[in-house]
């Protein structure tokens, strides 16, 4: 069974907002908010969004998809956009920002269900990759720390740099540290000496 959310619901036409409403409140899902306009969006968004951000293209006072950004700017939010016909461009443009599914009115229960499973399953791999690119540029800052310390150990001590490697690793090991503390240990104490 799928998790049930918390869901703000924004949407310019009142009918659509009713039926949406009905339609996600009878799979069991919480609505935070309900909103017609950008500022009650952005508003129901913070501090901290909701699991779902079900909305249409344009609310009263303007487009939600620069909206949207601004609240994936606070926390990334998975959104579903519901769109006419006629704004069915603007919609797959969004997913090229942060819009993870879409749907074309008029919506059914049919239809949104396994929008929102789709558009739930695309943000937990968004947020994987997200978190892949974090890791991996730590690691490559981290490996640009220790590179510069083995270069301060090979001009300081005359090493070759397996040497310097091998003095780093085994500092680590004794100290019970991260490679990278130990280098970034390194790298101060070298600036202060040259202070």
């Amino acid at each position: 069974m799928e998790a049930l959310l918390t869901v703000v619901l924004a949407h310019a036409d009142t009918q659509v907002r009713e039926q949406l409403t009905n339609i996600l409140t009878s799979f069991g899902h919480k609505l935070h908010a309900v909103c017609e306009t950008t500022s009650e969006l952005l508003a129901a968004c913070y501090p901290k969004p909701p699991q779902m951000i079900v909305t249409g293209i344009m609310l009263k006072d303007g487009h939600s998809i620069d909206t949207l950004l601004s609240i994936s700017e606070i926390e990334p939010t998975p959104a579903v956009v519901v769109t006419d016909r006629d704004s069915l461009a603007d919609a797959e443009q969004a997913l090229k920002d942060h819009v993870m599914a879409y749907l074309v009115e008029p919506v059914t229960e049919e239809d949104i269900k396994p929008t929102i499973f789709l558009a739930r399953q695309r943000f937990r791999q968004f947020e994987e990759l997200r978190a892949e690119n974090k890791d991996l540029r730590q690691a490559l800052a981290d490996r640009k720390v220790v590179e510069r310390a083995k270069g301060i150990l090979m001009a300081s001590q005359n090493l070759s740099e397996d040497e310097a490697y091998r003095s780093l690793q085994k500092l680590a090991q004794s100290k019970r540290k991260r490679l990278v503390e130990v280098a970034d240990a390194i790298l101060t104490a070298a600036e202060l000496d040259a202070v």
